[in-house]
């Protein structure tokens, strides 16, 4: 009868501890790692395909890891070599210390893609990033839209309450837009022109007349910028904070964390579907949280909702938005919906709970 390696070497070791005796002591470990090699060996050899595949993993882990490791990446984006020979012996590593990312003041678009000089360039539809029209420069453009009639808050609220004012998910103006939820694929909508670049949901445009009237006659003039924005705008946003965080010595990670506070990558941005609008005013153009303490800012958070509008990412809120406080982002949902949300001081989303709750 055949044997196989392994019978072969414990007989031979077992035979030299007989006539041996006085390795036998020394012979008994040899053949414990002998025995242990060989059913380690049977072991990988009955699972080859699985160990194929970690090792594979764990390649594909290593090569992701140095092309995406910062070291080897300029500030533009394009691969750089690293020359040992060339590097001074004298330099050391900085010494490393905590970031507390709560600490770190957050980028405004512009801010992010000021270095971006050809931004312009190969643009589909010619929109400057940081484009701001003030109030008479958009009520001359919009001259003749409006609605002209306005339903009372209480109207609104009382009829809501008793059951009269039912919301439908399925409206156009509720989509919900987040993190989670991606514009929807079967979504569509026509673009209609405020002013000049900027454009949004043309189904929106008279009740941003009206709101901008309102504004005016109560002496605010109110400035919109970054309506409607394409994926590419909504990428190249977003790269150029993640860009700029890691210029400020961030790690890609703590540069993504940053960014998408403020901003969402495309596909996933209320911007691309034109009811999102940037708004400050003439006295504070800057997109900064302290537009929310200017009287403009205070009289938008109140009255927008009376066009239709709400402050989409509110103070307190940001457990639920996933997007930090900014008094300057308003999202069209309908006046209905607006009045009801303003009033109970409550998100889109939680909103969205309650009527699918109901």
């Amino acid at each position: 009868m055949k044997t196989n390696l392994k019978e072969r070497v414990r007989r031979k070791l077992l035979q030299f501890g007989r006539k041996n005796k006085m390795c036998s002591m020394l012979v008994l470990p040899v053949l414990a790692v002998s025995m242990f090699f060989f059913h380690a060996m049977a072991y990988f050899a009955g699972n080859g395909k699985r160990f194929s595949m970690l090792t594979m993993i764990l390649c594909l882990f290593v090569v992701y890891s140095s092309f995406s490791f910062p070291m080897f990446i300029s500030s533009d984006g394009r691969e750089v070599e690293w020359d040992l020979a060339d590097a001074d012996s004298s330099v050391e590593l900085a010494p490393e210390s905590d970031l507390n990312l709560e600490d770190v003041e957050l980028l405004a678009d512009e801010d992010a893609l000021g270095e971006l000089e050809d931004w312009n360039e190969g643009n589909p539809h010619g929109m400057d990033g940081v484009d701001t029209y003030d109030a008479s420069e958009l009520l001359a453009s919009l001259e003749g839209r409006g609605n002209g009639t306005e339903r009372t808050t209480q109207d609104i609220l009382e009829a809501y309450e008793s059951g009269e004012l039912v919301f439908d998910t399925d409206d156009w103006r509720l989509v919900l837009i987040n993190k989670q939820h991606s514009i929807p694929d079967d979504y569509s909508f026509t673009l209609g022109t405020i002013v000049g670049s900027l454009q949004c949901d043309e189904r929106i445009l008279d009740d941003l007349s009206d709101m901008l009237q309102a504004a005016k006659d109560e002496g605010f003039t109110l400035q919109v910028r970054s309506p409607y924005r394409t994926p590419e705008r909504q990428l190249t946003n977003f790269n150029a904070k993640v860009n700029r965080y890691m210029n400020r010595g961030m790690s890609y990670m703590e540069a993504y964390q940053l960014a998408s506070r403020v901003i969402t990558l495309p596909g996933n941005s209320e911007h691309e579907i034109g009811l999102a609008l940037d708004i400050t005013c003439d006295t504070f153009a800057d997109l900064k949280q302290e537009f929310g303490d200017t009287d403009a800012g205070k009289w938008m958070a109140e009255n927008s909702c009376r066009y239709g509008f709400i402050v989409r990412y509110p103070k307190g809120k940001e457990y639920v938005t996933g997007i930090d406080y900014e008094p300057w982002h308003f999202r069209y949902v309908g006046v209905e919906a607006a009045t009801v949300i303003t009033k109970q001081g409550i998100t889109l989303e939680e909103f969205w709970q309650e009527l699918e709750s109901n």
